[in-house]
C-alpha cells in the first residue's frame, strides 16, 4: 500500500488547465477520477501530467500520475493502470511502485472505508486483481470483494489473516477457486498446499515456506485451525465441499 487519503484532492498542475485548481479525487472500479470545482470531470489519458496532492489528516502527499496503460485481467477484464511518482517539496520524484513480474512499475486506486488506497501490481493486492479478483465486480453469485480478500491472504501466506505474511518472493503457487476464475494447472502438479476464505486459511496442508513457519507454530498460533492441519485434515477434494472455501493452492513442499 503506498498511501491512504481522504476523498478531497487539491490538483498542482493539469495539462492544458489553470495551475492549482480544486477538485474531488474518487476511486472509481479502479480508476481515478477527478472532478474539477468548474465542473468537468477528467479520466485516464486526460490525467497523465496531473499533480495531485492528497491530504491524509496533516499529512499531504504530491502524486504525479505519469502514464496511463490499458491492460487486462488473467480473466480478459479490462484494467486501467498508472505510471505514479511521488514528489517530495524539492521536487525530486521516485517511482512509488516496485517491478511486478514483468518489471512493470504500475498502481491503480481502491476506494475503502478510510478513502482512496493506491495499491501496486507488484503487491498482494494487485497481484488478486490481475488475477480477475476484481473487488469492485459483484453480482452473478460471486463474492468477489471476499475472493480479493481470501487472495491477498493467499498470495501473501498470510494463514491467520492476521497480516504476518509467511511466503518468500518468487515461490511459484498454483491458483484456483470455486468459480472458475482461475484453473488449476493440469500438468506439473504439486501438493495442495491450503484452501483460503475471506479472513484466511480454513485448513493447511504444508506451510509453504517450512523455514519461515511450521504446522506446529500455526497450531500454537491460532486454535481455530489446529484440527484443520496437515494432509489428512486439510484435502482438496474434502475442501471444495466446504461453504466457507473460495481460493484453494498448491505448492512444493520444503523442509525446514
Amino acid at each position: 500500500m503506498l498511501l491512504r487519503a481522504f476523498l478531497i484532492a487539491l490538483v498542482a498542475a493539469l495539462p492544458d488547465a489553470a495551475p492549482a485548481t480544486g477538485g474531488r479525487l474518487e476511486a472509481d472500479r479502479g480508476e481515478f477520477r477527478l472532478t474539477l470545482d468548474d465542473g468537468r470531470v477528467l479520466t485516464r489519458d486526460a490525467l497523465v501530467g496531473a499533480r495531485v496532492v492528497i491530504h491524509d489528516g496533516a499529512d499531504s502527499v504530491r502524486l504525479l500520475i505519469d502514464a496511463v496503460e490499458e491492460d487486462k485481467t488473467s480473466s480478459g477484464k479490462p484494467l486501467t493502470l498508472y505510471r505514479l511518482l511521488v514528489e517530495d517539496a524539492s521536487g525530486q520524484v521516485q517511482e512509488a511502485c516496485q517491478p511486478d513480474a514483468k518489471g512493470r512499475r504500475l498502481g491503480m486506486p481502491l476506494l475503502k472505508q478510510t478513502g482512496i488506497t493506491v495499491t501496486c501490481t507488484s503487491g498482494a493486492e494487485g497481484k488478486c486483481i490481475l488475477m480477475g479478483y476484481q473487488p469492485w465486480e459483484e453480482g452473478a453469485g460471486v463474492p468477489m470483494r471476499d475472493l480479493h480478500a481470501a487472495c491477498i491472504h493467499m498470495v501473501r501466506a498470510d494463514y491467520g489473516g492476521d497480516d504476518r505474511a509467511t511466503t518468500r518472493d518468487g515461490t511459484v503457487i498454483d491458483v484456483y477457486d470455486r468459480f472458475g476464475i482461475q484453473k488449476p494447472e493440469t500438468v506439473d502438479l504439486m501438493p495442495f498446499e491450503a484452501a483460503w476464505g475471506k479472513d484466511g486459511a480454513i485448513c493447511i496442508a504444508h506451510p509453504r515456506i517450512a523455514q519461515n513457519v511450521t504446522l506446529a507454530e500455526l497450531e500454537n498460533r491460532y486454535p481455530r485451525l489446529r484440527n484443520q492441519l496437515g494432509p489428512e485434515a486439510c484435502s482438496e477434494e474434502a475442501m471444495r465441499r466446504h461453504p466457507d472455501a473460495l481460493l484453494f493452492n498448491r505448492s512444493a513442499a520444503t523442509t525446514p
